[in-house]
């Protein structure tokens, strides 16, 4: 579907966006092709079009989409359903809002833009998609059928995105894709992540990158190159690998390609070479075939790693993957396992955060705080909160002076305002 069809006329359109941070950076991308059409962005009570960019990932997530697009409905708004939902789930979809709904899926998005279509951004933040889709066959995972196998864009279209967003104001770019350190795998002509940083590092601006989500399948194989590359000041120390199981077994039946080991020695690497640095990983509790053991193993592999970030996800069956025809387990055991996990993984990042407590350190602010006073990002991608109103884009000395599991609380020391 060519989004500059939506209408004949030119129409008041509102974009909402479910799920991770390559959605949205797709929603910057609809907004840009819907301008560059003539349509005008709206808030939702002015829309005669609103188009939700759906996100199926877990049960929980496709649930609150459901539970969004039948509000709409009731309000009689003409819906446009874009994203990974459109892609994998059509059927569900057109059972809610009929046979004629319009969906959009990603690759759609992706054709459809082109560098003359500026997308905006708010705030600091610009988000730069480096690919689509990935190289996995991962067997709970009902993304890889909505984006598809992987498709790396052309280093001068990412280049080019990125010196656009830093002439706009841009200070913080995320560069996403469903496996950033997969990048350049299915192109010849194309250089690996580790290359593609050091052109983004070169280009000239006052900017930090950070790095989505990569594989630790796919990191392994370009780990000593991905380092160095990592060591320029303009990235971020951020290392989001989801190791998603603790146990080989569990991860032989997820697809995984790797054994826990491997994952403990990458986090042993990027630590040696940067002793102040954030592992970010993600678990799944309650996959069908993980047993008290392996659960065990799981929290064990937690306990070892010690990573500052952990994203905890209860295993929902996604349609028409392998893991979903296996018996799933009783919900108030994975729900007893999550439990135990979060106040596990909170216990080990207080303490951590705790260490931190009087020192004083550089933060970049990105963003307003919900209640007041501004989020910063330090060298590390830690969350601190500053309770102060300072200009987005400020770089600010802090001494950090409370900490939480998940985030600091600071004092301004001194501005660069």
């Amino acid at each position: 579907m060519n989004l500059t069809e939506l209408s004949q006329r030119t129409a008041k359109v509102h974009v909402e966006t479910f799920g991770c941070t390559a959605n949205v950076g797709d929603e910057m991308k609809m907004r840009a092709i819907l301008r560059h059409a003539g349509h005008k962005i709206v808030k939702t009570r002015e829309a005669n079009i609103v188009i939700v960019n759906t996100c199926t990932v877990t049960k929980r997530t496709e649930l609150n989409v459901i539970k969004r697009l039948k509000e709409l409905n009731r309000q009689n708004k003409e819906v446009v359903v874009a994203g990974c939902m459109a892609a994998a789930q059509p059927e569900l979809i057109k059972s809610i809002l009929g046979e004629d709904v319009t969906l959009v899926t990603p690759r759609d998005i992706c054709e459809g833009y082109s560098e003359e279509k500026e997308y905006d951004f708010e705030g600091v933040i610009g988000i730069i998609p480096i690919a689509i889709g990935c190289v996995g066959k991962c067997s709970y995972c009902i993304v890889k059928r909505a984006r598809g196998e992987l498709r790396s864009y052309g280093v001068d279209k990412i280049c080019k995105a990125v010196k656009s967003a830093v002439e706009r104001g841009a200070k913080e770019i995320r560069i996403t894709a469903q496996d950033c350190s997969a990048y350049g795998w299915d192109r010849f002509d194309t250089p690996k992540l580790p290359e593609l940083l050091k052109m983004l590092t070169a280009l000239e601006g006052d900017f930090k990158i950070r790095v989505g989500m990569m594989n630790p399948f796919t990191a392994i194989h370009i780990l000593d190159e991905l380092l160095e590359a990592f060591d320029s000041e303009k990235i971020f120390k951020f290392f989001h690998m989801p190791v998603q199981s603790g146990s080989d077994k569990v991860l032989g039946d997820m697809r995984r390609n790797y054994k826990a080991a491997d994952f403990v020695e990458l986090v042993k690497s990027i630590r040696k070479r940067f002793e102040y640095s954030t592992i970010s990983t993600d678990f799944i509790v309650g996959f069908p075939t993980e047993t008290e053991e392996d659960f065990v193993s799981s929290l064990s592999l937690l306990e070892t790693v010690k990573p500052e970030k952990v994203n905890i996800t209860r295993f929902s069956p996604r349609p028409g993957t392998e893991a979903s025809k296996l018996k799933d387990l009783l919900e108030r055991e994975k729900k007893r396992r999550s439990r135990i996990f979060s106040a596990v993984y909170h216990r080990i990042a207080f303490a951590k955060n705790k260490e931190l407590e009087g020192k004083e350190i550089p933060v970049l602010v990105t963003e307003k705080g919900k209640k007041g006073g501004v989020i910063g990002r330090d060298t590390s991608y830690r969350i601190v909160i500053i309770k102060r109103d300072l200009p987005l884009g400020n770089t600010c000395e802090v001494q950090l002076k409370e900490a939480k599991s998940t985030y600091l609380v600071a004092d301004v020391q001194s501005s660069d305002a």
